[in-house]
Parts: C-alpha cells; sequence; structure tokens
C-alpha cells in the first residue's frame, strides 16, 4: 500500500492523531499543514505515517456501535455462568455482576468509537506506518577486548 499523503504524528489523543504533513511527500495538493486524522493502527508521535481519505459507512458504523455492547452482554452472560460454576455460588449474583461489567466497559468502548471513527463524509484515516531501517553495525568495528589481554598473557610474551 502507498499512500500519497504523508505526515509525522505530532500528538495522539485516544483514537485521534494530530499529523504534521510532509509537503515534499504528499501529492494531494490544497491540504492544510496539520491534519486532525482517525488513528485506528495506534500511530504514536513521532511516526512517520501514511494517510489516506476514508468514509466509515453509516450501517457500518451503527453495526459496530450497537453489536459491542450487545456481545458484551453475551460474553457477560457466558462469563457469569461460567463464574458461577467455578466458584459455586449464587448464579444469578455472578451473572448480574458479570453483565454489568462487560456491558460497562463495551459501551464504553462503543462510546468512544462512535466520538472518533464516525464523522459525516470522508475523513483522514492513518493507514500505515512507515518501517524504519535498522541501524547496519559497521563491519570494521573492533571487537570488545580483542586487544586486550590479562596480565599474565602479557608477561608471559615479554
Amino acid at each position: 500500500m502507498s499512500s500519497d499523503i504523508w505526515g509525522m504524528v505530532m500528538k495522539r489523543q485516544g483514537e485521534r492523531a494530530e499529523v504534521k504533513l510532509d509537503k515534499q511527500r504528499t501529492t494531494v495538493a490544497n491540504l492544510p499543514k496539520y491534519l486532525d486524522c482517525w488513528n485506528p493502527i495506534s500511530a504514536k508521535a513521532g511516526e512517520i505515517v501514511g494517510i489516506e481519505f476514508q468514509e466509515l459507512g453509516k450501517t457500518k458504523a451503527n453495526v459496530i456501535t450497537y453489536g459491542f455492547p450487545a456481545l458484551g452482554v453475551l460474553a457477560g452472560l457466558a462469563c457469569g455462568h461460567s463464574a458461577a460454576n467455578f466458584f459455586g455460588g449464587e448464579e444469578i449474583y455472578f451473572l448480574g455482576v458479570s453483565v454489568v461489567l462487560w456491558l460497562a466497559v463495551t459501551v464504553n468502548y462503543a462510546r468512544i468509537f462512535h466520538r472518533d471513527a464516525v464523522r459525516e463524509g470522508p475523513q483522514p484515516t492513518i493507514v500505515e506506518i512507515e518501517m524504519k531501517t535498522p541501524m547496519v553495525a559497521e563491519h570494521n568495528s573492533v571487537k570488545p577486548n580483542e586487544n586486550v589481554g590479562t596480565q599474565e598473557q602479557t608477561e608471559a610474551v615479554q
């Protein structure tokens, strides 16, 4: 994948990131110096990223926003049932506590997703992180302690 828009992440907040565009590598014209981007791949500050304009369909957004809490209820039921069997306690208590906890977590995630990802029209989205080249060791470097001998070896040579 090769993006037409490149920049460096300046700061990240939640699922959003502020990206300073690299005007020399960016082939799209009339863009501002900074873009507020959706960051689904969790790029960190200082990383070079590729950006594309994407639109999240309303149907897909609604499935994610309302589907996660529904799955949270099912997960809470399964977890509560298993906990009640394991600990041998009152099943209704374990079910209630587990469903409330799972529902709280999934509703919070759905709320954050809806706030950060659901926008009208296409929005800038970080789609790739540029791979950094690893540092290559020099071939002519001196190995540690290569020319240093013990005191006995030095005396034996003399």
